[in-house]
């Protein structure tokens, strides 16, 4: 009993430590956005195609990568990630021209997507009891990561060193993740494998309804300096600390109340806050600010384990991190609205009516889901029919 423990207590911090690391991809971004646009020489909509890239590198690296360590273990996938991972931030930070950054922040995030897959579905595959929880604990890592690094970043970003940032990020990157990743592995399991042609409507009703619900959270991580201009420094850098750790802290917490409410209604009730905090979000005030940053990270970020959770609940855990690396692709769709489109929008309606526009859009998160909900795609034909 005691062995048990300990084994499924180091699948957590097997997952869970790779997560603390590469989450500075997405919530150090708001730090680093600036003095890589000044450095870099490029204006705003430019640098932020750089996040763009890293939702898209992220996201579709994790189809192929699912696949293989669905069929042939993680080990190979995690190994090759955290080596990207980790090399693309320390070669990014010494780049002189925008596309060349480009190249390597995309490498880097195809790293971060093949390390994101394997070690969110340690937790799907191993603990079908309690998924949400032990997803949510080892998601919680891409939260609370880059809240641990992001005071440090800051110091070094106000002193012009952001770049050695950087460096020591990747490193801490090779020297951690690859040896977790190195024994990684999933349990056997006699749960119908899905190929691509099989893949029911059902799935694709959730994937539209994951890409516009993560709206807000790709919002705030990409565009919280845009949102608090005029604020001061202090206020957007604390936001920025305060993201990823209640992004992280919520993940937990909203994957256990999913256990014994349901993933469904956990899901709805979710999309309906976030839609709410996102609209308090075009309050020019900064306790608005502050206050929908905080909610937007702790619903926001318990996206992911919701709907990891519930592919595994759906389908079973054969097929789950190809299926989780398909559904992933919907953050790409997320980062659009939340970034770019964001930032080409305030040029014409300010940035009060761009998050009127985003919240909408959140809103129309519900329709699919609904949609979803109402199917007559049964999980026992994935669960029972192997």
């Amino acid at each position: 009993m005691g062995a048990c423990v300990m084994r499924r207590g180091f699948i957590i911090v097997q997952g869970l430590l790779p997560m603390m690391l590469i989450s500075v991809y997405q919530y150090s971004w708001n730090l680093l956005m600036k003095p890589l646009m000044n450095s870099l020489n490029v204006n705003l909509p430019v640098i932020q195609v750089s996040y763009s890239l890293f939702v898209l590198f992220s996201t579709i690296s994790q189809v192929l990568g699912g696949y293989i360590a669905d069929s042939r273990g993680p080990r190979l996938i995690g190994v090759i990630g955290g080596a990207l991972a980790g090399l693309g931030i320390i070669t990014a930070s010494m780049v002189s021209n925008i596309a060349q950054f480009y190249i390597l922040w995309s490498i880097g995030s195809i790293g971060v997507g093949f390390v994101y897959g394997v070690s969110i579905n340690l937790g799907v595959k191993w603990f079908s009891g309690s998924r949400g929880l032990a997803t949510g604990l080892i998601n919680m890592g891409f939260g609370i990561g880059a809240s641990l690094f992001n005071p440090a970043i800051s110091i070094l970003i106000s002193r012009g060193e952001y770049k050695f940032s950087m460096v020591l990020l990747g490193v801490l990157m090779l020297i951690v993740i690859m040896p977790l990743m190195a024994t990684a592995k999933y349990p056997p399991t006699s749960t119908k494998r899905i190929r691509f042609s099989e893949i029911p409507p059902g799935f694709w009703l959730i994937l539209a309804s994951f890409s516009l619900m993560g709206i807000p959270l790709q919002l705030a991580s990409s565009s919280l300096s845009v949102i608090g201009e005029g604020y001061g420094y202090l206020i957007v850098a604390a936001a920025s600390s305060l993201l990823p750790l209640f992004s992280g802290i919520g993940r937990p917490i909203i994957g256990s109340i999913s256990d014994k409410l349901g993933r469904r209604r956990t899901i709805l009730a979710v999309g309906l806050v976030l839609t709410v905090f996102t609209m308090i979000l075009a309050i020019r005030s900064p306790i608005a600010y502050i206050t929908s940053t905080v909610a937007i990270g702790i619903l926001g970020g318990s996206l992911i384990t919701l709907f990891a959770s519930l592919i595994g609940d759906e389908y079973g855990i054969g097929s789950s991190t190809f299926l989780f690396g398909i559904l992933y692709n919907g953050k790409f769709v997320s980062a659009l609205i939340g970034s770019v489109a964001f930032a080409e929008s305030v040029e014409f309606i300010k940035v009060g009516g761009s998050l009127i526009l985003e919240s909408a859009l959140t809103l129309l998160s519900m329709l699919p889901f609904v949609l979803f909900m109402r199917t007559t795609s049964s999980r026992v034909n994935y669960l029972e029919n192997a």
